[in-house]
């Protein structure tokens, strides 16, 4: 199942990256397209432009005409003075019938101006200038500026339905992909749950399952039982049917994989009465095994937020594993403090202890701590993963000290809840 999962998170990452790329590409080969439109009407109002001079040359009447315009005019440009006559309409004719012999259909605007005066020619980009009009004037310095301001507009609609329907594609791409991240997110986050959700459930028989077996075994030596062949029948059919459940909870252990935790809920929580709970379900095992527990209480608020059923999974661990993991009658006690807004639970036994280079590693999932000579013990190393992950969703912290053959001691800290 990670494999899996890492799969489809490395399939997902790999689509993302090829949309990137697909998108960058894409980028690229519009302006590119763009600069190949803007360079070929460039080329194309370049030859125009050349055409233009050569028949404006042609026509004596208004190069004499605009001789004598740019000879009044002191600011350099014939387009004040004549632009309401027929010759400066006969220039505009002329332009538009070259430029359309070139393609070029696009509006215009014209001027003959005097470079002299006029020395910003090149500001604009939708700006033309011809090479010098001697040939025509038979006077240098004067030069033909054509500006088309719709010159940006005609090389978009020169690249085409192509650039229309290429954007709207990415655009469509990039939303399927949204859409599918979004129902891949919300089915890890269903599945993960379900899966933790067995997990917790799973952790949650064992306690029971192992009380209905030593309370099952401590009746079946009873010599009342043991006379009776119908009471004996019944007790092997409790400890067959014991054995059967047990094997589907650590089945179901063996193959569910979880990150996340179930949802915590903010409810009150009286950590004392679940403290209290959790000695009376181990009651039966800490008897069988001739232990004892001890429970103090300092301070009065013992009140936090989170989850009764998971904070109960999470006490209910730690103390499973001080009376599994005891070579002698394993003696747990129990202190919870309140103080400073601030709950503590001390939780310490006599058992095997755990190494100081190893205390780091049991919160890790699957870990397990080697316990040398100790064999009858089986677990998956999930326990102590699942009381870090309930303590730390519910704001809290935890830690553990103690030596290699002096037992352990667990501090958890829980902020008090506001809500009291």
């Amino acid at each position: 199942m990670i494999k899996k999962s890492k799969f489809q998170l490395m399939l997902l990452i790999l689509t993302l990256a090829c949309l990137v790329s697909l998108v960058g590409i894409q980028i690229i080969w519009i302006l590119k397209a763009a600069k190949m439109q803007e360079a070929q009407f460039n080329h194309s109002v370049n030859m125009a432009m050349n055409r233009i001079v050569d028949n404006l040359a042609m026509d004596q009447a208004i190069c004499k005409e605009v001789t004598n315009c740019m000879r009044e005019d002191k600011g350099g440009s014939c387009y004040l003075m004549m632009k309401n006559r027929e010759e400066w309409k006969g220039i505009g004719s002329m332009i538009r019938n070259d430029l359309k012999y070139y393609g070029i259909n696009l509006d215009f605007e014209f001027d003959i101006i005097d470079s002299k005066v006029n020395k910003n020619n090149n500001a604009n980009k939708s700006v033309y200038f011809s090479n010098d009009l001697e040939k025509a004037l038979q006077q240098t310095g004067f030069e033909l500026r054509i500006k088309f301001p719709e010159k940006r507009d005609f090389i978009i609609a020169q690249i085409g339905y192509i650039f229309i329907f290429s954007i709207i594609l990415l655009i469509l791409v990039t939303l399927s992909f949204i859409m599918i991240f979004g129902f891949y997110k919300k089915e890890k986050m269903l599945t993960e749950n379900i899966v933790d959700f067995v997990n917790n459930m799973t952790h949650e028989f064992k306690t029971p399952l192992t009380n209905i077996s030593l309370a099952n075994s401590m009746i079946s030596k009873a010599e009342t039982v043991e006379n009776d062949k119908k009471l004996s029948f019944y007790s092997h059919v409790i400890k067959t049917e014991h054995d059967k459940l047990k094997q589907r909870v650590e089945e179901l252990l063996k193959t569910s994989f979880s990150e996340t935790g179930m949802p915590l809920f903010n409810e009150s929580i009286d950590v004392s009465q679940v403290i209290e709970n959790v000695i009376e379900t181990f009651s039966v095992q800490i008897s069988e095994k001739r232990g004892s527990f001890s429970f103090q209480k300092e301070g009065n608020n013992f009140d936090i937020a989170g989850n009764v059923d998971l904070f109960h999974i999470a006490i209910g661990n730690i103390v499973e594993n001080a009376i599994k993991y005891c070579k002698s009658p394993p003696e747990i006690n129990i202190l919870l403090k309140s103080k400073n807004r601030i709950i503590v639970i001390n939780i310490s036994d006599n058992g095997i202890g755990i190494a100081k280079d190893q205390q780091a590693q049991i919160f890790d999932k699957y870990y397990r701590v080697p316990t040398g000579d100790v064999h009858d013990n089986n677990g998956f190393g999930l326990g102590l993963y699942h009381v870090k992950n309930i303590v730390t969703k519910m704001k809290g912290k935890i830690r553990v000290s103690g030596s290699k053959g002096k037992g352990s001691s667990f501090s958890l800290e829980f902020p008090i809840s506001e809500n009291k």
